[in-house]
């Protein structure tokens, strides 16, 4: 198939082109089944979950609209399609507080440094799933405010503090964790060696 734009792709897998509706697919799994591990790190739920959510959309592909992002639109049908399998599973499953159940995952990208990786999993360590979760949306997805915030069933304004809130809290850890840093090899500023 020719280079098509996504709106392109889109109109030709509303029609019931096949090939554009496997490109859609080929072109946003990666992304999906990422994000999908964030949430549940079960491979086959979210493989399950990735399958479900393309069969619905090409049984539904008559009555949907052109999306402002389809990769926006996928990950949140996704994120949907998971919490509705583990909410069958678990019959009872709170989503949408700041403490939220879930465990959200963070990984930090292999061709980092060691010690990078390191330090970015203990500035994120305290912070909550809400707040992981944002911080993946915003940095590693690239969605705007706005798209998070219909993520998340928030208001724009509850997206800004989130993200201020876990930027912050990182910043503080950062301080913090490089103070402890300073003492652990400084002798003369070590309360333990210097005596």
């Amino acid at each position: 198939m020719t280079a098509l734009s996504e709106n392109e792709l889109w109109a030709h897998f509303k029609d019931g082109d096949k090939k554009a509706f496997e490109a859609i697919y080929h072109q946003h799994y990666s992304t999906l089944i990422n994000y999908g591990l964030r949430i549940k790190q079960d491979h086959h739920l979210v493989e399950e979950a990735i399958q479900d959510l393309f069969v619905k959309l090409w049984q539904n592909r008559a009555n949907l609209n052109l999306p402002a992002s389809i990769k926006h639109y996928l990950l949140k049908s996704l994120r949907n399609q998971i919490y509705n399998k583990l909410s069958v599973a678990q019959k009872e499953l709170y989503v949408g507080d700041e403490n939220d159940i879930l465990k959200f995952e963070f990984h930090i990208p292999k061709d980092h440094s060691d010690y990078a990786q390191q330090l970015m999993k203990r500035l994120m360590e305290d912070l909550t799933e809400r707040q992981k979760e944002a911080v993946y949306l915003y940095y590693q997805e690239e969605l705007s405010y706005q798209e998070i915030a219909d993520f998340l069933k928030i208001k724009i304004g509850g997206t800004y503090k989130l993200l201020y809130r876990a930027v912050d809290k990182m910043k503080h850890n950062l301080k913090h964790k490089s103070k402890e840093n300073q003492t652990v090899n400084n002798p003369a500023i070590n309360p333990k060696t210097s005596l």
